[in-house]
C-alpha cells in the first residue's frame, strides 16, 4: 500500500479522466466526502435485502444497496478515537462482521442481526496466552474460522481463530512462518500471500494448532498483493501491487508442479495493475489502480480476456469490489470516490488462438506480434510460436502479423464468435531480398563452403561502399548472434559464436540500401 498517497495525488491534482464505462452499468453511488474508503463485503439480511459494509477511514459503514439508485448509510460503527486509518478490511460470516485496521482496534466484530440497529465490540486476542494484537493488515472469515493477516503479533503470519461462538473468537494457531498480507482459504488450505518475499505459500490449515508449510510459488510481479481460487479450484489468481505489473493465472492442481499459464494486464491503462482479484463463475471482478474496474473472462486460464470495464473520475484507486450478492450487483469501493454499484454484462469471450511458423523451415517463431486490426488487442507469440487473444464482441476481423526479418501477413475477413475459439496458424515468410537488389545474378554473392563448419569464405561480385557492406547471422527467429562490417569483396568469415548444428540467415546490407538474405547451413 506504500505507493496509495502519492498515486492519489497525482490523479486528483490532474483530472484527466472522465468517467468512462463499456458493459458496467452504474446503477448507484454514494459519496464518503473527505473520507477514504477501503475494503469492503457483502451481507444479506433475513428478507434478502442486500447490503455492502464499507470499511471507510473513520468508520465502518452498513450500506442498504437493495435500491441501488437510492442506497443509504442506515448504521455506522465508529472507530476509536485516534484510529481513522486508510487501511480497513473486512469480511462477514453469517450474521457477523469482522473488520481490521493498521490504524488500531484490534478485530471489530459487528452482529448485523437487528439492522439497522447493531452491536458490536472490539476483540484482541487471547490475553491468557499473550498472543494479543491491536492492528491488522486484512481479515478472512471461511468455514467458522477467522483467519487475521498482518497483526501486529510475531512475524505479522495469520493468527487463527475458532467461530464457534462468533461473538467471542478463541485463538486456536497461528502461521507465523513470514509476513502475510492477505490469505484466501477453501477446504482446509490457506493460500498466502507473502508480499514481501514476492511470492505465495500454499499452508495446510486442517490442523488449526500446527498449520503446514507446502509450498510456495514466485508471482509475477514478485510483490504479491492477493489471490482467489478458481470455482473448481483447479486455477489461482495472483496480483502483484507494483505498477504495470500483470495478473498470473497459475495451474495448481499438482502443488508440488505448479504452471504459471500466462499473464494479463487491463486493457485500459495497462500500467496501473490490478489490486484485487475475485472470482465469479469463471469471471475475474479485477479493481484496480487508476480509478478502474474490470471483468475478464477466465475460462480459459492461459488466454484470459478482458469483458468489461468501468474508470471513475478523480477517485484514484479502485480498492476493493464483492461480486457475491444474490442479485449479481457488482459493489466496489474508491479510495476517494466511495461506493459504486454496478450492474455487470457477464459474457463469454470470442477467443482466437493459433500458432505461427517458419514457412522456410517450418520451425516456431517466438516475438511474433498478433494484432486485431482497428481494436486495441496485440499480443505476441511464445517461444512454441503459439499466441492466445481474444475479443469480447463477435464480428469479422483482419488479423496481422509481423516480425523483424519476415514478410507482414495479414489474415482478412476472420470471425470471432462468443464462447467459441478460433483457430488460426500462420507461416511467415522470411525476407530474402529487397527491391533495391544490384544485378540479377544469383551468384553475385556466393558463399563456400555451405554446409560449412567453423568458417566460410564470402565472394562478393560487385563494388562494395566505402563504408563497407555490414553482415550479420541470425537464427531463424531473428535473433542476432554475429555481425561484422567487411571491406573487401572476398572474406574469411569465422563461426567459432554459432555453437549448435542448424540452420542460419546470413543477412547482408549497405548504406546505399542494397539488402540480401542467404540460408547457411551448419553441419556441428
Amino acid at each position: 500500500m506504500i505507493k496509495i498517497f502519492t498515486y492519489c495525488l497525482i490523479i486528483l491534482s490532474a483530472g484527466i479522466l472522465n468517467a468512462q464505462s463499456n458493459n458496467l452499468n452504474l446503477l448507484g453511488h454514494l459519496s464518503y466526502g473527505n473520507k477514504t474508503c477501503a475494503g469492503l463485503w457483502q451481507y444479506v439480511d433475513a428478507s434478502g435485502n442486500e447490503y455492502a459494509i464499507v470499511g471507510a477511514s473513520d468508520r465502518l459503514s452498513i450500506v442498504d444497496v437493495t435500491n441501488p439508485s437510492s442506497a443509504v448509510e442506515v448504521a455506522v460503527v465508529p472507530a476509536l478515537t485516534g484510529q481513522s486509518s486508510l487501511w480497513r478490511e473486512l469480511k462477514t460470516l453469517g450474521n457477523y462482521v469482522y473488520a481490521v485496521s493498521e490504524g488500531g482496534g484490534g478485530v471489530i466484530i459487528v452482529d448485523l442481526s437487528a439492522l439497522p440497529a447493531v452491536t458490536y465490540k472490539h476483540w484482541y486476542g487471547d490475553s491468557t496466552t499473550g498472543q494479543l494484537f491491536n492492528s491488522a493488515h486484512a481479515i478472512a472469515a471461511m468455514d467458522g474460522y477467522l483467519y487475521i493477516f498482518g497483526a501486529s503479533y510475531g512475524n505479522g503470519g495469520c493468527l487463527i481463530a475458532s467461530l464457534t461462538d462468533p461473538w467471542n473468537p478463541e485463538l486456536k494457531g497461528v502461521a507465523n512462518q513470514a509476513y502475510i498480507h492477505d490469505g484466501y482459504v477453501r477446504n482446509d488450505t490457506l493460500w498466502a500471500s507473502e508480499i514481501s518475499l514476492g511470492q505465495f505459500s500454499v499452508i495446510d490449515v486442517s490442523n488449526k494448532s500446527n498449520p503446514v508449510y507446502l509450498t510456495s510459488q514466485p508471482t509475477p510481479g514478485a510483490f504479491n498483493h492477493n489471490t482467489w481460487l478458481s470455482s473448481s479450484g483447479q486455477f489461482l489468481f495472483s496480483t502483484d501491487e507494483q505498477g504495470a505489473t500483470p495478473v498470473g493465472a497459475f495451474d495448481v492442481s499438482n502443488i508440488s508442479n505448479i504452471q504459471l499459464l500466462s499473464t494479463r494486464k487491463n486493457d485500459t491503462l495497462m500500467n496501473q495493475e490490478v489490486h484485487n482479484v475475485r472470482v465469479m463463475n469463471d469471471y475475474l471482478v479485477n479493481p484496480s489502480y487508476g480509478s478502474q474496474l474490470t471483468i475478464w473472462d477466465v475460462a480459459r486460464p492461459a488466454n484470459m480476456v478482458e469483458i468489461a470495464h468501468y474508470i471513475a473520475s478523480g477517485t484514484g484507486l479502485c480498492w476493493d469490489a464483492s461480486p457475491f450478492l444474490p442479485s449479481q450487483n457488482i459493489l466496489a469501493t474508491t479510495i476517494n470516490g466511495g461506493l459504486y454499484i454496478f450492474a455487470p454484462d457477464y459474457v463469454r469471450a470470442c477467443y482466437l488462438e493459433g500458432n505461427v511458423t517458419n514457412s522456410f523451415n517450418g520451425i516456431a517463431l517466438n516475438a511474433v506480434n498478433v494484432s486485431i486490426l482497428n481494436t486495441s488487442k496485440t499480443t505476441t507469440t511464445n517461444l512454441n510460436g503459439d499466441y492466445k487473444t481474444g475479443k469480447r464482441d463477435t464480428g469479422t476481423y483482419d488479423i496481422k502479423f509481423t516480425k523483424s526479418g519476415f514478410i507482414t501477413k495479414i489474415i482478412t475477413g476472420v470471425t470471432l464468435s462468443t464462447g467459441i475459439v478460433t483457430q488460426l496458424n500462420v507461416q511467415l515468410d522470411p525476407v530474402t531480398t529487397s527491391q533495391t537488389e544490384i544485378g540479377e545474378d544469383e551468384n553475385e554473392i556466393t558463399v563456400q563452403p555451405n554446409p560449412f563448419n567453423t568458417s566460410f569464405h564470402i565472394h562478393i561480385d560487385f563494388p562494395i561502399s566505402k563504408t563497407g557492406m555490414d553482415i550479420q547471422i541470425t537464427d531463424v527467429s531473428g535473433r542476432v548472434l554475429m555481425q561484422q562490417i567487411i571491406f573487401d569483396n572476398d572474406a574469411e568469415i569465422s563461426t567459432t559464436a554459432l555453437t549448435a548444428a542448424g540452420i542460419y540467415l546470413l543477412q547482408l546490407t549497405d548504406e546505399k540500401g542494397y539488402s540480401k538474405t542467404l540460408k547457411l547451413v551448419k553441419t556441428k
